[in-house]
């Protein structure tokens, strides 16, 4: 047989029974491999791999100088470095990873390690391409003997200077707009007093507002806008406590105060989130709505980079601890993805003082729900799969907000549900193997259509689910006489059929 409803719902008192599924989410920190064994200042994603590295010679059980790659399941060595790296000193595109070591650029290809030509005196703490140039930029200031101020371009064959440089450390560059953004510790790019921040248009260097008052480490482009993290505490003369973002003519402030420097940024699941040496919260926060929150618990030491790679946050530093668990220097960090609100409706035409069950079909585990039936009995609900009663005919919105800890999702399907004031047999769904009549009826109902049906067991049930009735049809007649007067459904065979006693 097929049965109406088997969830209780009364009209009268408006309360459901109904039983939830346990739907989870996963909010983990997880160690990566055993780790590493010193620190991690680099990671970075090429060719579908992880590469991170550090201060560290050893990665979970390889032995390893300062460099090594995570496939997702193990490590792997690519050779190794000349020296520590000690700062954000990795950067990929298409074709290779560029590796900032010992003042020289050099790159992998997948399968072996190559050297640009020319050596710097110091230390490269970032790579990027604009307008199909290489540009590097760090600590060093100059190359056998010859200046180069703290950011360079490689034209193929030999570095050149971008007029006269930079008079500090350049401790990145991205692009942005068009433009190349340098930030770092400098008060000076070419001729301009830039304070730490500046734009290179490919022929001058140009100031971003007023700047900010110290040490710039990090950046990343989140919702088309430029953010920064660092050592300080004021952007364009007003407090703005280690992180800022571009509005276009100046640095303005983001979240509420850090109590130390940032030194880590990216974009995770369309959160913002920064790592460094602050501990309120500990190493690592997520920007929300104008406050930095926990992640998991944090670290126990400074985080010093991020990077996604497949769906998890990873990130490296000087910690031990992510999330009150070991993790030698290297940790990934999952939430679900924000959910995308989406459900489905049992049956999308009703007679009225009828009822029908909706399911939640938003993708990526939700895990409260906010229903609204305008019109309905509820007109609300928080369970993921409830029912809802309409006692008067008219058509009607259904909404569904949706949240998880990756965020949250509303939707609003106009006209989902249509009710009218039913007279006659009204449900098709039985493919018209049986008619009932007359409809509605005060003593009785004569079955017609299909002959194995019309001696056939008969249940009759109230719209709350509640079998009313079991008896036989004989020779096509169900005696409903002992009904009290509403809205009952017929179960005969695998149809079931509306029908009002008067």
């Amino acid at each position: 047989m097929s049965y109406l409803l088997f969830k209780r719902a009364r009209q009268a008192s408006s309360w459901f029974l109904t039983l939830l599924p346990i739907i989870g989410f996963a909010q983990t920190w997880e160690p990566v491999g055993g780790g590493c064994s010193s620190g991690v200042y680099a990671l970075e994603v090429f060719d579908e791999q992880l590469y991170a590295a550090g201060t560290f010679t050893q990665a979970g059980n390889v032995n390893t100088n300062y460099i090594a790659r995570w496939n997702g399941s193990a490590w792997s060595s690519i050779g190794g470095l000349i020296t520590f790296m000690a700062a954000e000193g990795l950067y990929a595109n298409d074709t290779a990873l560029f590796i900032g070591d010992a003042g020289r650029v050099r790159y992998w290809n997948g399968t072996q390690l190559t050297t640009i030509p020319g050596v710097f005196n110091s230390s490269l703490y970032s790579m990027t391409h604009y307008h199909d140039t290489l540009f590097v930029g760090g600590f060093f200031s100059s190359m056998g003997g010859d200046p180069f101020p703290h950011v360079a371009r490689f034209n193929g064959s030999t570095y050149e200077n971008l007029t006269t440089g930079c008079n500090a450390q350049a401790s990145f560059l991205t692009v942005f707009n068009d433009n190349l953004f340098v930030g770092g510790n400098f008060s000076l790019a070419g001729d301009s007093v830039v304070n730490h921040t500046a734009l290179w248009d490919g022929a001058a260097w140009h100031p971003m507002g007023a700047g900010v008052n110290d040490d710039v480490f990090a950046q990343c482009v989140f919702h088309d806008t430029l953010y920064i993290g660092g050592r300080f505490t004021q952007a364009n003369g007003q407090t703005a406590s280690r992180v800022a973002k571009w509005n276009g003519t100046q640095w303005v402030q983001v979240g509420g105060p850090l109590n130390d420097f940032v030194t880590a940024m990216t974009v995770y699941h369309d959160r913002l989130y920064i790592g460094g040496a602050f501990t309120t919260p500990g190493h690592i926060a997520r920007l929300q709505g104008t406050s930095w929150v926990a992640v998991g618990g944090g670290m126990d030491d400074d985080v010093k980079t991020m990077e996604v790679y497949h769906d998890s946050l990873f990130v490296g530093g000087l910690f031990t601890m992510a999330g009150g668990a070991p993790a030698a220097h290297i940790a990934k960090w999952y939430v679900d993805p924000a959910p995308v609100a989406a459900f489905t409706v049992n049956d999308t035409s009703l007679c009225a003082n009828a009822c029908t069950v909706l399911t939640d079909a938003s993708s990526n585990n939700a895990v409260t729900w906010v229903w609204t039936f305008p019109g309905g009995t509820p007109a609300s609900s928080t369970f993921p799969s409830p029912t809802v009663c309409y006692s008067a005919p008219g058509v009607f919105d259904v909404g569904l907000s949706v949240t998880n800890a990756g965020g949250s999702s509303s939707t609003v399907q106009a006209g989902a549900i249509t009710v009218e004031l039913c007279t006659g047999m009204d449900d098709v769904s039985v493919k018209n193997k049986v008619s009932i009549s007359p409809n509605p009826t005060q003593d009785r109902l004569m079955l017609s259509g299909d002959a194995t049906l019309l001696n056939a067991p008969v249940d009759v049930f109230d719209l709350t689910g509640a079998r009313v009735l079991s008896t036989v049809a004989r020779n096509g007649q169900v005696d409903v006489t002992l009904l009290n007067s509403g809205v009952f459904v017929l179960v005969v065979g695998q149809g079931h059929y509306r029908f009002v006693k008067q």
